[in-house]
Formats: structure tokens, C-alpha cells, sequence
């Protein structure tokens, strides 16, 4: 029964392997480096192309807002004439002179600036929603190279256990054939097989995460079934110098950058302007008039102009106005908040990445080649019992489990590294 899960499980991960590498699961394989990701992230990303329809909607009520008012064309006509009789009978639509007809042109004039008000809002309005598809295209922008990143970083750690699966493996396969023998005992195979099934089983682990990162990074990309293979200079990361980035300077240029407080600006422009506007329709409309009538009045053809509004006696607009007050206040107090959301995100990035860069200095950068060598020379010891079993595979674990924690040490430094660019809106530390 245990020798069957142990099946399954290789079976699972032969098929997530066979899946990881674009060769059932995924149609096709393609390298990307963070640059062409960005450009095609741009293109093709359907939450970024929904906000750019949301930009051009909003740009049309500026036009919207620019046209002035129809002028409105009344006409009546009088249908039965019952004073007047022909053959015994009423004339129908008598449009002779006999008749009754009106025609009147109506124009309603906004004053107080009202067009102009409604004009300024409308761009405002405009300029919020660009700064709104900029903040969602930072947003996107940092998920997409974090799962980047992920993914490059994850795939060396699988590549690490498929390398310790091959070579425990292989030394599986010697020490079976010397089990045959009698030349070693069965608890000894067994404890090499066990090993293999747990290195196995946390590849599986790490290849879920991998896959994960896939379908995130996809759904970005709007692909489906492409498998994307980074390909990360990592050398460029290696002189980078936190030390020359000064706080104050990041957090201005994160005050001069971050779209979402521009957007926290736009609301108190937007709720002053909306203020200046219901103060400006507390006055009147003025609606000038002129028009002709034939028989209704007290003299034949009756022509006349006209104007009319409303006496702002009770409805002053008072409560639009006091309302647009409060307004005012509240988006001040929202645009301070969002100058301390980002001071807080810019410092807190910033000390997160000044750790990792402190863990990163004080790390040897002969490690990794030095394990490398120490592994092989491990194996050989093994395969000649200068070492025990026990050792060897305490050694393995110990490799394996550095090997994991150096991945995720350059990754969380790459994405701290990232995770500056996001606060300050900018990238200035990896471009």
C-alpha cells in the first residue's frame, strides 16, 4: 500500500514536471525578459485597456459639457374653427387668416459662469481618471514582474531538488543492486528511498507555487496556455547601492510620482470646483423668448420677445451648496491622509530593503559554488563509506535547504527592490 502512494506521488510529480516545462499543460514555451514583459504587459492586459475605454468616456463629457443648450421650437395650430362655417359645416386646421396659430423660439441662457464651471469639472474629472488607469498600471506592473521574478526564482529551486532527485536516484539504483548482493542491509535502502520520497513530495510543494505564479503571470499577459521562461540578468541587481538613495529625496519623488494621491488631489480640485458651481446655480437661469401670434391676441399678428426666471427666493440652492462645503473639507482631509499613506508605504519599502540588502552584503558569494563542490565530494565519500549514511543525507538536507533559502534570499531582495519602485510610483532602483 505504501509503495502504491509512493507511485502515485512520483506519477504527480512527473506530470506538474511535465507541465512546468511547456510540454502538455502548456502550448507553448516562450523567454521573456522583464522589459519585453513590460511592453507586453502594456498591450495586452484587458484591466488596462478597460480603464483606457473609462479615460475616453470621461473625455467625452468635456465635449459634452462645451455644447450650449437647443433652442426650443413651439408651434400650435387651433385643429376644429367653430366660428367659422362654410356649406353649413366647421372648418378643420383653418390656416387662413381666419385661424388661430402661434409659433415661439426659446433659448435658456446659464449665467454666473455655470458653462464654464461645468467645462473645468469635466477635465478635472478627465485627469482623475488618467491618474486612476497610471495608479492601476503601477499596481499591475509590480504584480506582474513580483510573479516574474517568482516564477525565475521558483524554477531554480526545482531545478535544485531535480537535481538531488536524479542523484539520490541514482545512488538508490547502486545501493539496490548491492542490496541484491547482501553487500548492504535493507534498512539502510529503505532510508534512501524515504529520503527520495520526501524530496519528491517538496518539489511538489514548490512546483504548485510555480504553476500558480504561471496562471497569475498569464492572466496578466491575457495568455492562457503559454509557459513564460524569465530570463533575469541577475548580474544587474549586484551593484545596486541603497546607501545612495537618500529617504527624503524618495519620498519627494514618490510625492511628485504616485498617481494615487495626484487622484487625492483631483477630489479636492473636483469638490472645489463642484462648490464654485452650485454656488454659481443658485443664480438663475434666464430664458429669452420670442414668437408670433396670429389671432390670439389683441391685435392680428401678434409679435412679441419675452424673457423669464425664477426669483430666488426660496430656492436659493442652500443645501447643494452647504453640502459641496462639507465635501471640500472631507477630500482635504482624504489628500493628507494619502501624503501619509505614502511617506509610510516610501519609508517602510525602503527599511525592508535596506535588510535585505544587509542579509545580501553579509552573504558569502562563494557559497554557492562551494556547496556545489562539497556536494560532489560528499557523494563520492559516500559511495566509499568514508561517511555514514546518517551523515550524507544530513549533509544532502542541509544543501538542499540552503540552496532553497539562497533563492528566496535574491528573490526577496529583487521584489524589496521592486517594492521601492511601487511606493515611489517611479522605477529608479531596477528600470
Amino acid at each position: 500500500m505504501c509503495m502504491s502512494l509512493k507511485k502515485q506521488i512520483v506519477f504527480l510529480v512527473t506530470i506538474l514536471s511535465v507541465s512546468v516545462y511547456g510540454q502538455d499543460v502548456y502550448k507553448d514555451t516562450l523567454k521573456i525578459t522583464v522589459q519585453k514583459a513590460d511592453s507586453l504587459f502594456l498591450l495586452q492586459n484587458l484591466s488596462l485597456l478597460a480603464e483606457k475605454c473609462n479615460i475616453d468616456a470621461v473625455q467625452a463629457q468635456i465635449l459634452q459639457a462645451k455644447v450650449f443648450n437647443n433652442i426650443t421650437f413651439g408651434f400650435n395650430q387651433n385643429v376644429l374653427n367653430t366660428e367659422y362655417k362654410t356649406n353649413g359645416g366647421r372648418k378643420w386646421f383653418d390656416f387662413s387668416n381666419k385661424g388661430e396659430s402661434t409659433v415661439q423660439l426659446q433659448k435658456i441662457f446659464q449665467i454666473a459662469g455655470q458653462r464654464n464651471k461645468q467645462i473645468k469639472i469635466a477635465r478635472l474629472s478627465a485627469g482623475k481618471e488618467a491618474s486612476l488607469y497610471f495608479d492601476l498600471m503601477r499596481t499591475l506592473k509590480f504584480s506582474l514582474r513580483s510573479s516574474l521574478y517568482n516564477i525565475y526564482y521558483l524554477n531554480q529551486i526545482v531545478k535544485v531538488y531535480d537535481k538531488e532527485i536524479a542523484s539520490m536516484g541514482n545512488l538508490i539504483g547502486v545501493y539496490q543492486a548491492q542490496y541484491e548482493k547482501g553487500y548492504i542491509s535493507k534498512k539502510e535502502l529503505l532510508r534512501l528511498k524515504s529520503s527520495l520520497f520526501s524530496l519528491e513530495n517538496e518539489k511538489i510543494g514548490y512546483t504548485s507555487q510555480l504553476l500558480s505564479n504561471q496562471a497569475d503571470f498569464n492572466v496578466l499577459m491575457h495568455t492562457s496556455n503559454i509557459y513564460y521562461s524569465p530570463q533575469i540578468d541577475t548580474t544587474a541587481f549586484t551593484t545596486v547601492a541603497l546607501q545612495n538613495f537618500k529617504l527624503q529625496a524618495l519620498i519627494d519623488t514618490a510625492t511628485q510620482n504616485r498617481y494615487d494621491l495626484k487622484m487625492a488631489q483631483a477630489d479636492v480640485d473636483i469638490s472645489q470646483a463642484n462648490l464654485s458651481l452650485q454656488k454659481a446655480m443658485g443664480v438663475p437661469d434666464v430664458a429669452l423668448s420670442t414668437g408670433w401670434d396670429r389671432n390670439g391676441s389683441y391685435v392680428h399678428d401678434y409679435n412679441y420677445i419675452g424673457v423669464q426666471f425664477d426669483l430666488p427666493i426660496f430656492n436659493r440652492n442652500q443645501g447643494n451648496i452647504k453640502s459641496a462645503k462639507a465635501i471640500v473639507e472631507g477630500s482635504k482631509y482624504s489628500l493628507l491622509s494619502a501624503q501619509d499613506q505614502v511617506k509610510t508605504d516610501v519609508v517602510s519599502a525602503y527599511a525592508a530593503a535596506l535588510e535585505n540588502e544587509k542579509i545580501y552584503n553579509s552573504f558569502d558569494k562563494s557559497f554557492v559554488n562551494d556547496m556545489d563542490n562539497l556536494n560532489k565530494e560528499m557523494l563520492k565519500n559516500f559511495e566509499k563509506k568514508n561517511i555514514s549514511l546518517i551523515e550524507f543525507l544530513d549533509y544532502y538536507d542541509a544543501y538542499k535547504e540552503n540552496a532553497v533559502q539562497l533563492n528566496n534570499l535574491l528573490y526577496n531582495r529583487i521584489n524589496a527592490f521592486e517594492n521601492i519602485n511601487f511606493s515611489l510610483g517611479k522605477d529608479i532602483i531596477i528600470k
